[in-house]
């Protein structure tokens, strides 16, 4: 169309001699400019529509891939609800751990007490209570008996319960190993100083016979008496013994029991450290999710806004076209009056210029109609501004879009870990 427009106008100003010759120029350039505006509206279209396909293709995709994150983030949740049971199972435990704790604690100051009041009763009926205040004749008294086994009143000396129960214990136990020496060393030297007195009075007169048995009688029950002593002492170490060895286990269960409840609690801690970030993490996501949202909306806006734009922009490429068909034949029509003029007489000067004022009449409405195709075009370079504008937020969004993988595959690392923990504690 407009290649036939130009051939027309070309014939036209072949056919015009004078001063048509003069203003051939300007014609030719602006049915150029025309041609060339027409074109690179057609390419700018062209372009606009592959952009348009590309970013609906796009919007597809990311719309795909928000709702494969909404799936994930529902995963995550119940991910999340199930670590939250773990943990509040791991708390029930450890409170049944404080529970056993304080049972033993308690258990304990009993059996500390039940120790103390029993090292009183066995202080009390000790090895000096037995030992009777009557010796008998045959073995001179020793002063050092008194000052080595008597024990004063438990009235003024210190109470047991005023210091820690395993030093008062301790102090007990050294108590009762000190007395039984003493008392076995003492009837050591008893023995001695009998069997001395036994050698001396062997060599007597038979008259003495029945004092040496009485003697003897006495003596063996002297001796008996220090044997229960000592059974008693023995009874008192072995009971003191047992009471500490058990003291002892019940020490090392608690201790065992704190260091294990130490170590649940501090998995306890781990635990929800991992959660709580777990949980932000979430959040964020979510967040991200909302934003991706958001943009594909905006972008689903702007690609509607262009196609708009773009119909108007083509409807009124359309109507250029037709202009350009009107000026056709205007011209085609000038174009035969010019003619018809040569073939008549060129006296009729005022006609001639008549025609020549509506062919620049006509210039002037085509230089108008340039004008509107360079409008169009900045109409187009904008399209172009914005279609650059939507590629921009296009890889932004896939920059997003990565960054929201990164993430996600972050955080399924750490609910794994967190899950195969929470197995082997279970397990355990």
């Amino acid at each position: 169309m407009i290649q036939e427009v130009r051939k027309a106008v070309v014939t036209s100003f072949r056919g015009i001699g004078g001063t048509a010759s003069l203003e051939e120029g300007p014609e030719h350039v602006t049915v150029l400019q025309l041609k060339r505006e027409l074109k690179k509206c057609q390419c700018a279209l062209a372009a606009d529509e592959v952009v348009f396909n590309q970013k609906e293709l796009e919007v597809k995709e990311l719309k795909n891939q928000v709702q494969m994150m909404v799936q994930e983030n529902k995963g995550h949740a119940v991910s999340l609800k199930e670590a939250q049971k773990v943990n509040r199972l791991q708390n029930e435990k450890i409170i049944e751990q404080q529970l056993l704790v304080d049972q033993l604690s308690e258990e304990l100051t009993k059996l500390n007490l039940s120790v103390t009041s029993s090292a009183k009763e066995n202080c009390g009926d000790g090895p000096d209570a037995r030992i009777p205040e009557k010796r008998p004749y045959t073995v001179p008294f020793d002063t050092r008996l008194g000052h080595y086994i008597y024990i004063p009143s438990r009235q003024d000396s210190r109470k047991v319960h005023t210091s820690p129960p395993v030093y008062s214990l301790d102090r007990i136990f050294a108590g009762f190993r000190t007395r039984s020496r003493m008392l076995l060393g003492h009837i050591e030297e008893q023995d001695e100083v009998l069997h001395c007195q036994f050698s001396d009075n062997s060599d007597d007169e038979e008259s003495e016979g029945q004092e040496k048995s009485g003697t003897r009688c006495r003596s063996r029950s002297w001796i008996q008496k220090p044997d229960s002593v000592c059974s008693l002492v023995e009874l008192n170490d072995t009971q003191d013994e047992t009471q500490k060895s058990n003291l002892e286990n019940e020490d090392l269960k608690i201790d065992y029991l704190q260091e294990s409840q130490e170590l649940n609690l501090q998995k306890l801690k781990n635990s929800e450290r991992i959660l709580t970030e777990a949980k932000q993490k979430m959040r964020e996501l979510t967040i991200n999710i909302k934003m991706k949202e958001d943009l594909i909306k905006e972008l689903i806006k702007t690609g509607n806004d262009a196609k708009s734009v773009s119909k108007q922009y083509s409807l009124k490429v359309t109507k250029l076209e037709h202009d350009a068909e009107q000026a056709k034949v205007e011209l085609t029509e000038t174009q035969k009056q010019l003619q018809e003029l040569e073939n008549k007489d060129l006296s009729d000067v005022a006609m001639k210029v008549k025609l020549q004022k509506e062919f620049r009449k006509k210039m002037d409405a085509a230089k108008l109609r340039v004008q509107v195709l360079q409008k169009k075009q900045q109409d187009s370079k904008k399209l172009a501004s914005l279609s650059i504008q939507n590629e921009k937020r296009a890889n932004e969004l896939e920059q997003s879009v990565d960054h929201m993988k990164y993430q996600k595959i972050q955080l399924q690392r750490i609910t794994i870990k967190n899950r195969t923990g929470r197995r082997s504690k279970t397990k355990s």
